[in-house]
């Protein structure tokens, strides 16, 4: 059950939800020690029931916090209180990718002033050994000045739960049941290698830049 809004969770104040999805709901908040607005990720408790994976996840996100790229979604903390597991991140403003491609597509201007900058945002990621695996116009935002941010780096390794399915018109994260294990993304981004549960790298990254 995901918190009200109004409530607290340690000391941030919950001011209102602004997305859900499979990697969890997310709300702006009010850091009450630093007197500043965050955003706010609650994780699902599939994602932290096991102590092994919680772990694990704490393991990752502090890798991804490690990341220091202006198109890349800081995260600030990984914390928990009354037994809710959450993240802290930088707040950005803006519009999901998503919300901006007309359909007829974009223009080639359109499409290098965006593949230009997300394209080194994940360069600067691969080269820290960290894989996305879950890129989608979903998970990137354009902010009023034309800033490029790519939101969930690195969660979908995180999440292995029988099935995470976000809400909304854009295809949901789900988790693939296939001859190898199982994996985590979004269908009509993923590799082949990822759809069939093979072992991924950098260039699962690139294959869902490219579509």
């Amino acid at each position: 059950m995901k918190p009200p809004t109004g409530k607290k969770l340690g000391h941030y104040r919950l001011l209102e939800e602004i997305g859900r999805g499979g990697m969890g709901v997310v709300y702006r908040a009010l850091d009450t020690k630093l007197e500043r607005e965050v955003a706010l990720k609650v994780l699902p408790k599939e994602a932290t029931a096991d102590p092994e994976r919680l772990e694990r996840f704490r393991r990752e996100a502090r890798a991804v916090a490690a990341l220091n790229h202006p198109g890349i979604v800081t995260i600030y903390s990984v914390e928990e209180a009354k037994g809710t597991h959450f993240l802290t991140m930088e707040l950005v403003s803006g519009s999901a990718l998503e919300e901006m491609i007309p359909a007829s597509g974009m223009s080639q201007e359109q499409i290098c002033r965006i593949g230009i900058p997300l394209a080194e945002a994940l360069a600067a990621a691969h080269q820290r050994g960290i894989v996305h695996r879950d890129l989608k116009p979903a998970n990137i935002v354009v902010t009023s000045d034309g800033r490029l941010k790519v939101l969930d780096f690195g969660l979908a390794k995180l999440l292995s739960s029988s099935e995470s399915v976000g809400e909304g018109s854009a295809p949901p994260t789900r988790t693939l049941a296939t001859g190898e294990g199982k994996v985590l993304g979004t269908i009509p981004y993923m590799s082949p290698e990822q759809v069939t549960g093979k072992p991924v790298d950098a260039r699962a990254d690139i294959f869902s830049l490219g579509i």
